[in-house]
């Protein structure tokens, strides 16, 4: 009956599919109700958009599910591939952080603190997601942060979605004012009102496929493919953000979403401490009105309203609830290793950081006041002026969470490659405003960026595995590598087209 089961999925997916096409069926309804005795054709024109907007929601719904189907089986077939070689070659696929978060669960299992396990700087959250890495496999962790890789994808297209919905709505909203003002139809008054009460507004289908590109940029990454069935955790913090976004950028404007961004905000945050620095850009686009004085600025900081309030209870009381509940179970252990440590950390072997050189030849000696404060100002300066260029917007928020991680991993003193998906899983969100930028920086900015990675690795490589000398080789392609990122964000916020957040065609 395998006929009957997809007729059955059909007519269950019909009111979805139509529901998608109703603006276009409401102006062929109205065109065939305005006149009792209409003419053959004269609504010709509204039903063709109606039927094609009707088939392409349709082939829409299909493909992105298809591509999901493609996302899931490659990062499977990865997983597998890592186990193969892993038994076979020296280069481990698995990634040595998996084999720490694994055996801190292996602890936790034993009733005592994943703290236990040397180099183990995680948040105990993480041991306890994969708990059944002892119990059932020891890839469960892999398959699950793969899940949660698939999860940034979708939320990509969900997000954009709602912004062009807002947009939408924003912009209807304006034009049946004019109307509505020049003529008391009832029919615009009545439309005004569902505008006003409907946040699940139709798009066109360029713009939901759109969304869709988006979120294809994500799947198909092959950098974040990998670190993600490595058995990496990072895409937990990502998908958290971007949950967080989500419901910030939602068209309601509700204390509740605030304060459900919020709460989602202050987990990530505990995850990984990369998402305090969007706490102010999130806490300005709360606002989301001018802000053109240092008064106005002042008076937005000082003087929240409901929403931000909301934002900022929903954020301390989740990272205060996490950070005091574990401290309760493992003491100020916790406190440093999953906090403190990563404030002070210093990576003396090889990372991608241009600091590392200074780190190798300094490793004996403590850092100086000097040398801590020109560490982190530069990036604390970009940060602060890039929030409030990009930030202090609803429309822009995702591009100035993007730009702020691409500052925050370039300039930190350890930069390893799995940092790299802070700001790769925000990118697509403003892969829409760089439709202007032309083919050949299209295809530059990735190529260098990969090429000079791709010169780092090699020298990293002799030293790790051939035992080479080539601290001096990474240095120099370490200040290549960071060169090449001040490259790149200068080419995204130059290309980057503001006014393509305003436009509904």
């Amino acid at each position: 009956m395998e006929s009957v089961r997809k007729a059955n999925q059909r007519l269950r997916n019909y009111p979805v599919l139509l529901a998608k096409c109703s603006v276009a069926a409401a102006a062929y309804a109205t065109c065939v109700t305005t006149d009792l005795n209409v003419a053959h054709r004269v609504c010709e024109k509204e039903f063709q958009q109606f039927q094609q907007y009707h088939h392409q929601s349709i082939s829409t719904m299909m493909t992105f599910t298809k591509h999901l189907i493609a996302s899931i089986t490659i990062r499977i077939f990865l997983v597998y591939y890592g186990e193969v070689q892993d038994s076979l070659s020296d280069v481990q696929y698995t990634d040595i952080d998996y084999r720490v978060v694994t055996d801190g669960a292996a602890h936790v299992l034993s009733l005592d603190s994943p703290f236990k396990r040397h180099t183990y700087r995680y948040t105990p959250l993480l041991a306890y997601l994969v708990l059944p890495n002892v119990l059932l496999h020891r890839s469960f962790g892999k398959f699950l942060f793969s899940l949660f890789d698939i999860l940034i994808g979708v939320l990509i297209k969900w997000i954009l979605l709602n912004c062009y919905r807002g947009n939408k709505i924003s912009i209807e909203k304006k034009l049946l004012k004019l109307e509505t003002l020049n003529n008391r139809n009832k029919y615009l008054i009545k439309r005004k009102n569902e505008i006003l009460n409907n946040s699940n507004e139709t798009l066109p289908p360029k713009y939901i496929r759109m969304a869709e590109l988006s979120a294809y940029f994500w799947l198909y990454n092959p950098l974040t493919m990998v670190i993600a069935t490595r058995g990496n955790g990072d895409c937990v913090s990502c998908s958290l953000v971007l949950l967080s976004l989500f419901f910030l950028l939602r068209n309601e404007q509700t204390f509740t979403q605030h304060f459900t961004a919020g709460l989602l905000l202050g987990l990530s945050i505990h995850f990984r401490l990369y998402p305090i620095g969007f706490c102010l850009a999130f806490y300005l686009a709360t606002l989301d009105k001018p802000l053109t004085t240092v008064k106005d600025y002042l008076r937005a900081i000082l003087l929240p309203n409901a929403q931000q309030l909301a934002l900022v209870l929903g954020t301390c009381l989740s990272l205060a609830t996490t950070t005091a509940f574990f401290y309760y179970l493992y003491g100020y252990q916790f406190l440093y290793e999953s906090t403190l440590y990563h404030l002070i950390r210093k990576d003396t072997r090889h990372n991608f950081s241009l600091y590392f050189y200074l780190q190798y030849l300094g490793s004996n000696f403590s850092p100086t006041l000097i040398e801590k404060i020109l560490t982190f100002l530069p990036q604390l300066i970009l940060i602060l002026m890039l929030t409030l260029r990009y930030g202090k917007h609803r429309q822009t928020l995702g591009f100035a969470l993007f730009a702020i991680a691409f500052v925050m991993v370039t300039y930190n003193p350890v930069v390893t490659s799995q940092y790299f998906v802070w700001f790769l899983s925000l990118l697509p969100l403003s892969v829409k405003n760089f439709r202007n930028m032309g083919l050949r920086k299209a295809v530059f900015i990735p190529v260098m960026w990969f090429i000079a990675q791709g010169g780092w690795l090699l020298p990293a490589y002799l030293l790790e595995f051939k035992g080479w000398n080539t601290f001096e080789f990474i240095w120099i392609q370490s200040v290549v590598f960071f060169f090449s990122n001040i490259l790149t964000l200068q080419m995204l916020v130059a290309n980057y087209d503001v006014s393509y957040n305003y436009k509904i065609e």
